[in-house]
């Protein structure tokens, strides 16, 4: 009984930490940018991706679809021009990163302004309008507009936590591209959601070395055989400790789902076609049932 309480009450000074966050830090007059489709597809970049193209591309190409990440680093990315693009690593416009993160983020927006031929919504944390040199270089191709979005993390009681969600002013944390991507989608009236490419397999990547530095080897479909263990930086700066690189993981997996929660209460759905996923909060389903 002292226990539920005790727990009950945690969620009700969670949740009034979280509204404070959202008048702090949120833009609250964003509006959610609506989807004409009510079928989307949304573009990871882990390896299986690879699989799923080479069986699913032609029907792939029939959707609205949504990549993330560095996937305009891609090939991939012109041949199958993607609608939308999600970014949400806030490290790609801090200053003070590092020297190796700020040349990604340059390759990374360098390649949407080359590459893209076609109208595209990139959609953005707010926190990327303050970057200078970012909206100065996105600023050179028209067809690639900017649409803001909300990442204050929103925590607490699940029913202000879907109000928070549905007025546009906060999101799960985070701690994943995939998150937002979802987030953004729901929030555009987009009620069929497959994912593909959303393989998380990294706690078999996940060592720790004899100077205790934690290592982990992101494999992505674009380097699967060229990449290899790295730190995983926290903003950008210094190497994450395995607590840290746990609990990433923890809040990512968990926020899958308040996410289907979400989705439930707004009645839209939403499927992983990813051949091998961790991902365990949505139902499996191939993309061949599309």
């Amino acid at each position: 009984m002292l226990e539920s309480f005790y727990q009950g009450l945690l969620l009700w000074f969670t949740s009034l930490a979280t509204t404070l966050k959202i008048l702090l830090r949120s833009k609250l007059a964003l509006s959610p940018l609506k989807m004409t489709s009510e079928t989307a597809i949304i573009l990871g970049n882990g390896p299986s991706i690879n699989q799923t193209l080479n069986e699913h591309k032609a029907k792939i190409k029939q959707h609205l679809l949504i990549c993330v990440n560095h996937f305009p680093d891609t090939p991939q990315f012109e041949e199958l021009q993607p609608v939308h693009c999600v970014v949400v690593a806030k490290e790609y416009w801090a200053d003070d990163s590092s020297e190796a993160t700020k040349e990604r983020a340059q390759r990374l927006f360098g390649n949407i302004v080359a590459k893209t031929n076609w109208e595209m919504v990139l959609h953005l944390p707010v926190s990327a309008k303050k970057s200078k040199w970012l909206m100065q270089v996105l600023r050179q191709n028209t067809r690639v507009v900017l649409h803001f979005f909300n990442d204050t993390p929103v925590e607490g009681l699940p029913t202000w936590n879907r109000f928070f969600f549905k007025q546009g002013w906060g999101m799960p944390r985070p701690h994943n591209v995939l998150i937002p991507s979802l987030m953004i989608a729901l929030n555009a009236g987009v009620k069929n959601i497959f994912i593909v490419g959303a393989d998380h397999s990294w706690l078999e990547e996940l060592t720790v070395n004899e100077k205790n530095e934690a290592l982990l080897h992101q494999k992505h479909f674009y380097d699967e055989d060229s990449s290899k263990q790295d730190y995983m930086y926290k903003l950008g700066k210094r190497p994450r400790r395995l607590h840290e690189i746990l609990e990433k993981f923890m809040l990512s997996f968990k926020a899958y789902f308040d996410i289907k929660d979400y989705a439930t209460s707004i009645g839209a759905s939403i499927w992983n076609a990813t051949p091998k996923s961790y991902i365990d909060a949505f139902e499996r389903k191939s993309l061949s049932d599309l």
